[in-house]
Order: structure tokens, then C-alpha cells, then sequence
């Protein structure tokens, strides 16, 4: 048994594990076992253990990848690694629409339609009123502002009297939970249980990656428990995500009546004269995978440029969004305070596009690093910049690999190279890392670059997005031009 071959671990494919059995058979029953005949009793027995094995392995290996932050791939194991480290993930956004409400003729009295009122597009996708509007007497139109998303006020269970209760919301894709209530009395909604004492009504909530919420009371120590038979109710909005990023006059159809201030029923048609925007999908993972970890290194102060960063990235308000980009500066050092200089941007409508932060954005950004910084720096927040790097080249192509599938899978590996998750402020585009990402495209053979001619640096408040892409093809089914 001494020279007995071991198993290799590192090869745990089904070939590997055959090998290894008959190489360990071969060695322990020299003179018992010799017929490995691909048709024998035996080599099915084999073969059917590595199968069961080579599954097995491949669950175990799945197992422990989901267990680490840089390799885990299923998002709800992803989200359960950031409540380990207080990483709050972002959850989708929903969109923003202006409508116009009109009359065919103008009316006697004025016309009310409340708050929440619920639009539709002509893809049934519901959009609720942010305000009340009002046509007056004598006129024939109005305007509104609506967000994408429906609201529910709804029963989700009664309590039972015992500890830790949990209540799930009915509906899927909760974006916001605006209240919840027990007998009818609000509790706040707070994110740790941990910090309240056994009186204190209050209540937390977490949501998905499938944007189903649970809401979780307290123990009794640390959270006041709900009565018993007390009814628990919730309001709460669904919607959220790109979808809500309508066309112009899409929206177009209104659930209800309409009535004036006598209650006569009155027609009224709505429409959105600009495509509704601002509507984005929860978090990344790759973008998750770069922050959870720079968030728990920071520890939710600011006192290096890397924290300063990181609590901006990391930042997000239910209202105003979230940062896309951010990099801080020390712009002055001085005996009494330094100056910190952001340069900020925001996410687009187009995925992989970016946008100057709205003032709304900038404030709430700097109201949360204010009261992360260190008592003696001074905070200032700019418009970031982003510049656009063309590439241009040549392409030398497998024989038999068509143009058009060559030069789609090239503009792919190109945008996930060169897009608004991947780049940095004052960052970098090698030249090399553009030859390598070509390089790796299923048909190029080979790649000549015209257009960059070497590295592309930004400036300390650029980024650098992907602009024109055009390549010329060479290849066996003949030459031409692409773009």
C-alpha cells in the first residue's frame, strides 16, 4: 500500500475520477481485477460512481464559491454577505414621468385629481401622481409629475404574542415600505433591532434579491413586541427598474373616474409629452463585489481619501439616488482644516452612461459625509466629467467567421471593458488591456489598433466611457468595413 497513487483532488472531473479508480484498482487487486473492457460489469460500476462523484464535487465546489464574496454568484447569498458588513444594497429605482392632463373642452367648475391617481402605459406599466392637481374652471389642461410603481395599503398577518415575529408583504418587486402599523398605530422602521430597547415600537424590513420583503419585530429586549392579536398591516410600493423608462405619449390611459367639485363625472386624457427617466435596476453583483468590502474597511468614517470615496460610493438616498462615480480630493492642507474636493456623477437612462448629480444628490451626499468626517476638514462637491475614447482598428479574422458576428462580439468585450461600472474617476485605459479584451474574442486572430495609440489617461474628475467603435475586417471570406 505504500506506493498506493492517491487521489488528485485538484482533477475532479468525470475523466479524472475514472483514471484515478482504475489507476487505485490496478495498484490494490493486481491479480483480482484486469478487465477495464469499456463494455465490462466492472467499468460500469466505475463509471457510474464518478458520475455520482463528479456531481457531488461539482454541488460542493458551488457551495464554498457561494461563500466568498469575490467568487458567490447567486445575489441573495451576495446580499446576505452585506448584512455581515452593514453594506446596504441599492434596490431598484423607479422611474419619473411628466404628465399632462386635458380636458376636450374647458369645464365650469375645477376639476380635482388627487394624489396617487394611477396612469397607465399602453405596456400596462402603472404610474401614481406625486401630487394633487387641479384643472381650474375655464381651462382645458394641467400638468403633474408621476412616479412609476404602485401603492398598497394592505393586512399581512396578526401577531401572535411570541418573540421575533416575521411577516412577509404579499406582492414581489417591493421597491419602498412607507409605513407599518400595529392597531392601526404606526412603528418606525429602524435598521438594527439591536440598538432599542424592549419598549420602543419598531420594526425592521429586508428585502430580497427577488424583492420580496419580510418585516421583522422585536424580542421584547431589544424591540417592543406587537400585542397579541394585534393586526399587522403595510404600505408599501412595487415597480422599479428600466422597464418604467417609457416613450414620449405611452402613457395613456387613467384607472378611475375623474370627478369635479360636485361629484359630476367629468373625461379627462392623460399623456406623457417626454419619455418618462431615471428608472434603474437594483445593484450590480460586480458592483456589490467592489464596495461591500471597501464600506466595512471604511467603518462608516471618513478619515483617509479612501474612506472619503468609499462612504460616497457607497452612498444612496431613497429620494435622490445614488453616486455612480465619485473621487475626493484633498484640494488645500492647512494648520486648521483640510479642503476635500468631490467630483461626483450619477447613473443615466442608458445603462453604461453617466450623468451630472442633481443638486438634490449633491445635498443629501454632502449632509452624509458631514456627519462622517473628521472635525476638522472642510467639504466642497463638484459636476464630475466624462470623456468618450473612440477605438478604431483592424481586424484579422479566422477564415470561415463572419464579419458581422466578429466585430458584435468584439463591441461586447469592448463594453465590458471600457463602461461606467468598470472605469474610475481619473482613471486609465491601457492600450494593452484593449489588445488583451480583442485578443480573447472568439474568430480574431490577431488585432491592429489605429485609434487609441497608447494608454488613455482622464483627469482627476474625467472618466473615461466608450465612444465610436469601428473596425476594418480581414479575413478568409474577404475585406471590408464595419462599424
Amino acid at each position: 500500500m505504500a506506493g498506493l497513487r492517491r487521489f488528485q483532488y485538484i482533477g475532479k472531473d468525470y475523466s479524472d475520477i475514472i483514471e484515478d479508480c482504475v489507476a487505485r484498482i490496478k495498484e490494490a487487486y493486481p491479480d483480482k481485477w484486469n478487465d477495464f473492457y469499456e463494455d465490462s460489469a466492472g467499468m460500469m460500476l466505475i463509471e457510474v460512481f464518478a458520475y455520482v462523484a463528479d456531481l457531488l464535487l461539482f454541488y460542493l465546489e458551488r457551495q464554498a464559491n457561494e461563500t466568498y464574496l469575490p467568487t458567490a454568484t447567486e445575489r441573495q447569498n451576495l446580499l446576505n454577505m452585506c448584512k455581515l458588513v452593514g453594506y446596504r444594497v441599492s434596490n431598484a429605482r423607479p422611474a419619473e414621468a411628466g404628465l399632462l392632463f386635458t380636458l376636450r373642452q374647458p369645464h365650469a367648475r375645477d376639476i380635482s385629481i388627487p394624489e396617487g391617481t394611477v396612469v397607465e402605459s399602453a405596456g400596462g406599466i402603472a404610474f401614481e401622481t406625486s401630487q394633487e392637481t387641479r384643472i381650474p374652471s375655464g381651462s382645458s389642461e394641467a400638468t403633474c409629475g408621476a412616479v412609476e410603481g404602485e401603492t398598497f395599503d394592505e393586512r399581512i398577518g396578526y401577531s401572535t404574542g411570541a418573540a421575533g415575529q416575521e411577516f412577509y408583504l404579499p406582492r414581489a418587486a417591493v421597491i419602498e415600505i412607507i409605513a407599518v402599523n400595529v392597531d392601526g398605530m404606526a412603528w418606525a422602521a429602524v435598521d438594527s433591532l439591536a440598538d432599542q430597547d424592549g419598549s420602543e415600537r419598531a420594526f425592521m424590513a429586508d428585502i430580497d434579491a427577488f424583492g420580496r420583503a419580510r418585516i421583522m419585530f422585536g424580542d421584547g429586549m431589544n424591540g417592543r413586541i406587537p400585542e397579541t392579536d394585534a393586526e399587522i398591516s403595510a404600505v408599501y410600493r412595487i415597480g422599479g427598474g428600466t422597464r418604467g423608462n417609457v416613450a414620449a405619449n405611452t402613457i395613456n390611459s387613467m384607472r378611475g373616474i375623474v370627478t369635479d367639485e360636485t361629484g359630476e363625472r367629468v373625461s379627462v386624457s392623460v399623456t406623457n409629452p417626454s419619455p418618462a427617466s431615471g428608472g434603474a435596476g437594483p445593484e450590480s453583483i460586480e458592483r456589490i463585489r467592489m464596495w461591500a468590502p471597501r464600506y466595512f474597511e471604511a467603518q462608516n468614517r471618513c478619515v483617509t481619501q479612501a474612506d472619503y470615496e468609499t462612504v460616497a460610493m457607497t452612498f444612496q438616498d431613497p429620494n435622490a439616488g445614488a453616486i455612480a462615480k465619485a473621487r475626493a480630493v484633498v484640494r488645500e492642507r492647512s494648520g486648521e482644516a483640510n479642503v476635500i474636493r468631490y467630483y461626483v456623477l450619477a447613473y443615466a437612462e442608458d445603462p453604461g452612461r453617466l450623468a451630472l448629480a442633481s443638486q438634490s444628490l449633491k445635498d443629501a451626499l454632502l449632509k452624509h459625509v458631514n456627519e462622517r468626517k473628521m472635525f476638522t476638514d472642510w467639504i466642497e462637491i463638484e459636476d464630475g466629467a466624462w470623456r468618450t475614447v473612440d477605438i478604431r482598428g483592424t481586424l484579422r479574422l479566422t477564415p470561415g467567421v463572419p464579419d458581422e458576428t466578429a466585430v458584435s462580439r468584439a463591441k461586447k468585450a469592448l463594453q465590458s471593458l471600457v463602461n461606467a461600472e468598470t472605469q474610475r474617476m481619473g482613471g486609465k485605459l491601457r492600450i494593452s488591456d484593449v489588445y488583451s479584451a480583442l485578443d480573447n474574442v472568439e474568430g480574431v486572430e490577431s488585432v491592429e489598433l489605429e485609434t487609441p495609440a497608447a494608454t488613455v489617461s482622464a483627469d482627476t474628475n474625467e472618466v473615461l466611457l466608450l465612444g465610436d467603435v469601428e473596425f476594418a475586417i480581414e479575413s478568409g471570406s474577404g475585406d471590408g468595413t464595419n462599424t
